[in-house]
């Protein structure tokens, strides 16, 4: 006689003393627990997927260069990842400073995105722009994401 109770939530055989396991109970509990087991694992509401464990695991990406005074220029990214967005700064440097007397801010904080960034830096996959303006790139505004011999920092978001 096969088993005489089921259980609870996956009604797999639960023999008594007096049952008599057969085969079948066995082949028909594992088709069960297999279902119950693949259904568990494609669920994705409650599973994280490789890209989200990725995206934890690694969200961002710390890098530096050292500017060399060109007007323009890329710097190969090995993040590893595309950025989807960033910030960018100098290394023991104000982020902008301003000079009264030529009525002139340089600047040396941006915004990098893929949607839009900062003027004068850009980023393409895993390539980042940077430019060094000689002169103002709106109004009294300079760009100095590449003056020479300065250290950047930037910090690129998945």
């Amino acid at each position: 006689m096969s088993s005489s109770e089921k259980t609870g939530n996956l009604h797999l055989s639960k023999w008594l003393g007096s049952d008599v396991p057969e085969r079948l109970d066995f082949v028909a509990d594992n088709v069960l627990i297999d279902a119950a087991v693949t259904s568990h694992r494609n669920n994705d509401d409650i599973h994280v997927t490789a890209v989200d464990k990725m995206k934890w695991n690694a969200p961002y990406y710390i890098d530096t260069y050292m500017g060399n005074g060109a007007a323009s220029r890329t710097v190969t990214l090995t993040s590893g990842f595309d950025p989807s967005w960033g910030i960018i700064f100098p290394v023991n440097r104000v982020m902008g400073k301003t000079d009264f007397s030529n009525e002139a801010h340089y600047n040396y904080f941006g915004f990098i995105s893929t949607e839009g960034s900062t003027t004068g830096v850009d980023i393409d996959g895993r390539t980042l722009t940077v430019t060094q303006s000689a002169i103002p790139v709106s109004g009294n505004e300079y760009r100095n994401y590449n003056e020479n011999g300065v250290t950047y920092i930037y910090i690129l978001f998945r």
